[in-house]
């Protein structure tokens, strides 16, 4: 009975690791969010018959309970991607959350993010990065940063 008890947690587990992901991408209808947004579809369609996603314009009120499960603020953000619920990874040591302007913005000012179109497709390819706790970078200035 223990060994049929281990291969049904066996094919759970692989069942559940194996189901398609859900994307979620959060944007402003503005020039650099709208640049990081066509960066992202790139990325995106490399995988996209294996996704599911769906985008939201951070500033339409109908996206506000959204924006709150995530703990995002209403409008005080550019960008995120969200992946199964999560935005945030440890990609090589180093936290991540796909939040904010990524890498390749670097120099725009505010909202510089640390990610790069490279760890989002890393992250989508090998999920098992993501984190159980998401944690907002500094730069989106929310308290109480643990969404959920």
């Amino acid at each position: 009975m223990a060994i049929l008890l281990m291969g049904a947690a066996a094919m759970l587990s692989s069942c559940s690791s194996n189901t398609t992901p859900t994307v979620e991408v959060f944007y402003k209808e503005k020039e650099p969010s709208l640049r990081t947004l066509e960066r992202t579809k790139d990325v995106l369609q490399e995988h996209e018959k294996n996704l599911n996603v769906t985008y939201y314009i951070i500033t339409e009120p109908e996206n506000k309970e959204l924006l709150q499960k995530y703990n995002f603020p209403e409008s005080h953000f550019p960008f995120a991607v969200v992946i199964d619920g999560k935005y945030t990874a440890l990609i090589d040591d180093r936290l991540v959350q796909f939040v904010d302007f990524p890498l390749f913005m670097k120099g725009i000012g505010k909202h510089e993010g640390n990610w790069s179109m490279d760890d989002l497709a890393g992250v989508l390819a090998n999920r098992g990065m993501l984190r159980d706790k998401n944690v907002l970078p500094e730069s989106v200035g929310v308290s109480g940063n643990q969404p959920q």
